[in-house]
């Protein structure tokens, strides 16, 4: 995609607040931007505060407006959204409208009958454009308070819990619990779904009013408003670990609750791993946020609807991947059985499935086990932590404290020496007997991807010209097994699931950069340019999120930097951007390409980089 030097480019990301600590982005929703019309005080729109200005429009308020749109867009998974203006649509830079049309709402629960989708206006905007490197620029970011977004989700139905679990003494989060909700009622109460918390403990869960209203012979038993509300918290295997009375339900705070609920919820300890299962690749759930039966690709962001959510949709996976798990430290059917578990994995050319072994690794951290140590205020319990890594196995059990015992003092006995767990050579790690409860829940190992995937430089053409040879990714299949050490017998069979797509791409992208004044015979960087700039660049990865080419300098170059070429998407491109700069100030330059993959590691994304070439015009 290129820009002419005309050209507004206006980004923008738009949310909602469920509660302070909750948000969700306002995902695949349409935004219009609207040109001012004579019976409006630009002026005074402008400066005033959004939450002055936000109004529902009626069908015939969007009808009287039809004539003064400028443009519409949908914002993707991330609420994100970029729109271009220019001479197409006869603008040139002032304040605009800004209205969102949406059809539903994120997370919307089916309900009995489809809704009517609404507008409103936010505000009047008059961005502040900047001439970057890439042009003129501008950036708005909104996020719809809880007032207006709460009464705007109950519009079509959409009532939503958001909420937090930890552990009541400590605060620490309990990832990996189910969260089950009830509405409190005359005769039975209702479930109205349930939510698992992911690694930092939040859970979200989204119903309807149809949930709490139950008809009985054409009677609503639910008589004033909203439902009312209690918990029960559940480990995935079944058992309750907190189970709040029915009658929580009628107390201030859960009774007739709005179409918006934020809770916080604790438990008395962490709860004991009863259970092994492979869950996520890093904040990414394997059945939810991963199109696992097709692409392998993530299907959106993640953890999605909460703070720092990335990713997403349609990235592939790169790097070092936690494999994210629970395993007890002895069969769940009982017996006292010690556990082990191990990861295997199968691509094109694997020859089936491998184990994942020592080889393959990373350290990471899966849990920790008590131990008595000195950490300056004397003897007494704490937390030693419990990594899986390549090498340094530490022998099963406590540490003891060692001998002879070091003199007191205000470090006391050092740091606490890591338990190390290494696999053995097919893969597996045994369970440490005395992890703390019980098992590990969280990380299991972190899996060096490059090692089975082949990545590195992608091989390129040149600047200029499109590689001959371009780089993709890799399928992989990725089973976790759990078994007693014993090894798995008819009455305890193995425990198993998997991942059968995770797309893999550890090659970089191609971000080639040279100026044709360089080239040639008895050219050479050191050479000054008087009339022309041939810019040769090349961009491509598979998986391209977006390129842009750019100029700065300390000069004043007439007319303004021009707007350069850019895009976004794969594979990229390759040309030579030719400018005329006779007229340009005698001054060094700097011209930049900037990359960046839609790739992540299941927990950062790839930041892009930027190749510069720099000269100087005389």
């Amino acid at each position: 995609m290129t820009t002419p030097a005309n050209t507004y480019i206006f980004k923008g990301r738009i949310c909602g607040y469920i509660c302070d600590e909750c948000f969700e982005p306002l995902a695949k929703v349409k935004v219009r931007l609207y040109s001012s019309r004579p019976e409006q005080d630009v002026t005074t729109l402008a400066v005033a505060n959004p939450k002055d200005t936000f109004t529902i429009l009626s069908e015939k308020e969007v009808r009287a407006k039809e004539g003064s749109l400028l443009i519409e867009v949908e914002t993707n998974d991330l609420g994100e959204f970029t729109v271009e203006l220019g001479a197409k649509q006869g603008y040139q830079g002032g304040a605009f409208e800004v209205d969102v049309y949406c059809g539903n709402v994120p997370h919307h629960v089916p309900g009995p009958k489809p809704p009517a989708p609404i507008q409103f206006s936010i505000t009047t905007l008059q961005p502040i454009w900047r001439r970057t490197e890439t042009g003129l620029r501008a950036f708005w970011e909104y996020c719809i308070s809880p007032r207006y977004w709460c009464w705007l989700r109950s519009r079509f139905d959409a009532w939503v819990i958001c909420g937090r679990v930890v552990v009541c003494d400590t605060k620490t989060p309990v990832g990996g619990v189910k969260v089950k909700a009830f509405d409190v009622d005359w005769l039975q109460d209702d479930p109205l779904g349930s939510g698992i918390t992911d690694a930092n403990g939040y859970f979200r869960i989204d119903y309807v009013s149809a949930d709490f209203k139950k008809d009985v012979l054409g009677w609503n038993i639910e008589l004033f408003g909203g439902p009312d509300i209690y918990f029960r918290i559940e480990t995935l295997a079944g058992a309750v670990i907190m189970s709040e009375p029915s009658s929580r339900g009628r107390t201030p705070g859960r009774e007739n609750v709005g179409s918006c609920l934020c809770v916080d919820l604790c438990v008395k300890e962490m709860p004991v791993v009863t259970h092994a299962w492979f869950t996520r690749v890093g904040d990414f759930a394997l059945y939810s946020d991963i199109h696992y039966l097709t692409t392998g690709l993530t299907s959106h962001a993640a953890p999605l609807g909460f703070p720092g959510a990335h990713g997403g949709p349609d990235y592939g996976f790169f790097g070092h991947l936690k494999l994210v798990g629970d395993c007890p430290t002895t069969h769940p059917a009982g017996g006292g059985q010690p556990m082990r578990y191990r990861f295997l994995y199968e691509s094109p050319t694997s020859g089936g499935l491998q184990p994942i072994t020592a080889a393959h690794l990373v350290a990471v951290v899966v849990g920790s086990r008590p131990i008595v140590w000195d950490t300056g205020a004397g003897p007494g319990p704490q937390p030693q932590p419990i990594y899986v890594a390549p090498s340094g196995a530490t022998p099963p059990g406590p540490t003891p404290p060692p001998s002879p015992l070091p003199p007191p003092g205000p470090a006391g006995w050092g740091p606490i020496p890591p338990v190390v767990l290494v696999p053995d050579a097919n893969g597996w790690v045994t369970m440490d007997p005395a992890a703390t409860n019980q098992g590990f829940s969280g990380p299991l190992v972190r899996f060096a991807s490059e090692t089975v995937v082949p990545g590195g430089a992608a091989p390129s053409s040149g600047p200029g010209v499109l590689p001959t040879s371009p780089k993709n990714g890799t399928m992989l299949r990725i089973v976790f097994e759990a078994e007693p050490v014993s090894g798995p017998t008819s009455a305890a069979p193995t425990l198993t699931n998997e991942l059968a797509h995770l797309y893999v791409n550890n090659w970089s992208d191609v971000n080639d950069l040279n100026l044709a004044q360089f080239t040639g015979p008895g050219n050479t960087p050191c050479s000054a340019l008087t009339n022309n700039l041939d810019i040769m660049y090349t961009t491509d990865h598979e998986l391209l999120a977006a390129w842009s080419l750019g100029i700065s300098t300390a000069a004043s170059i007439p007319g303004g930097v021009p707007v350069l070429p850019s895009g976004v998407g794969p594979r990229g491109a390759a040309a030579t951007h030719s400018l005329t700069i006779s007229t340009w100030p005698a001054c060094s330059y700097r011209v930049t390409l900037t990359t960046r993959r839609m790739l992540t590691d299941g927990e950062i994304d790839d930041s892009g980089h930027t190749n510069l070439i720099t000269f100087c015009k005389k």
